[in-house]
């Protein structure tokens, strides 16, 4: 087995509970909770870590290994022996991840393990208690280790996109919504085929449009009933947006990698409900956001052109 980049955090992911991620067809048997889930833990944690880029993705498949998908991943698997299973022995040993990448913490590898003691089996697991509703950054952050970290991590991070620390997580949220919808212009993320569930894109959604920087952790919104209509724009939209007290807001135009285009509106709005009219024609096709200043606090409002 080649080399495999580094592993990010992966321990609270099985607690919190991710789903139906791609696997290769047929009927895939159903697990009980404290078990470990092959869609929900170990697909996204491999595919993230170590179907890279000249590694074991499909095109590049290193020593014969696509981490991909089920198919690919048992072919470095023993099922019910992880002891004589190529991947968890390189792993276990730390013989992989090489140098400068990070080593697998115990949990992770336990996880490794513990799946392919229990049979390797084609896993999904039906989530119920997916709230993309109440969100805070405390139930974004798991999202972002398992699906983000292993090639957004540290000195290494991939397009030096580094998604290790909260502050980076937050100063990049409208990248990361970008590219987990798939939106024009936005390289499409998690890689290699693969989706994040209807609910999980909603959870990211809902923390983009009403956290704020001054409080990343509550994610307690600073605005209330934030929208864009249209949500595709052509020539022109309109912001709609309602306020508890009266307060300074500046509403600024970003491309999707984060340069400031121009100053929408910046002034004092009475309590209440608004609307404000921007252009767009000017504009090229792509993603876009609205980002809305309060203080030292910003919403974000996405659309595309």
């Amino acid at each position: 087995m080649n080399k495999m980049v580094t592993i990010g955090v992966l321990a609270i992911a099985c607690l919190f509970g991710l789903q139906s991620f791609g696997n290769d067809g047929g009927t895939s048997p159903t697990i009980q909770v404290d078990t470990v889930c092959f869609s929900r833990d170990i697909l996204p944690m491999l595919n993230s870590n170590c179907a890279m880029s000249n590694c074991h993705d499909a095109i590049s498949h290193k020593e014969g290994l696509t981490l991909t998908s089920y198919a690919g991943i048992v072919k470095g698997v023993k099922a019910g022996n992880s002891a004589t299973s190529a991947i968890y022995r390189e792993v276990a040993n730390n013989v992989m991840p090489e140098s400068p990448y990070t080593k697998l913490t115990a949990a992770q590898k336990t996880l490794i393990k513990t799946w392919i003691d229990q049979g390797a089996k084609n896993t999904t697991c039906t989530v119920t208690n997916c709230d993309s509703v109440n969100v805070t950054f405390s139930t974004i952050k798991p999202l972002i280790a398992n699906n983000c970290l292993g090639c957004h991590n540290g000195p290494t991070a991939f397009a030096g996109i580094d998604l290790s620390t909260d502050q980076n997580i937050e100063d990049m949220k409208e990248q990361i919504l970008c590219t987990v919808l798939h939106a024009s212009d936005c390289k499409p993320m998690p890689s290699n085929g693969l989706s994040l569930t209807s609910c999980e894109k909603g959870m990211i959604n809902k923390w983009v449009t009403s956290t704020s920087t001054g409080n990343i952790q509550q994610g307690e919104p600073v605005v209330q009933s934030c929208s864009i209509t249209p949500n595709v724009v052509k020539d022109g939209a309109i912001i709609h947006f309602q306020l508890e007290k009266r307060q300074m807001m500046t509403m600024s135009l970003y491309s999707y990698d984060g340069r400031k285009i121009r100053t929408i509106s910046s002034e004092e709005y009475s309590s209440g409900q608004h609307e404000v009219p921007f252009s767009a024609g000017d504009l090229s096709g792509g993603a876009y956001f609205v980002r809305i200043q309060t203080g030292n606090s910003i919403q974000s409002l996405m659309f595309t052109h």
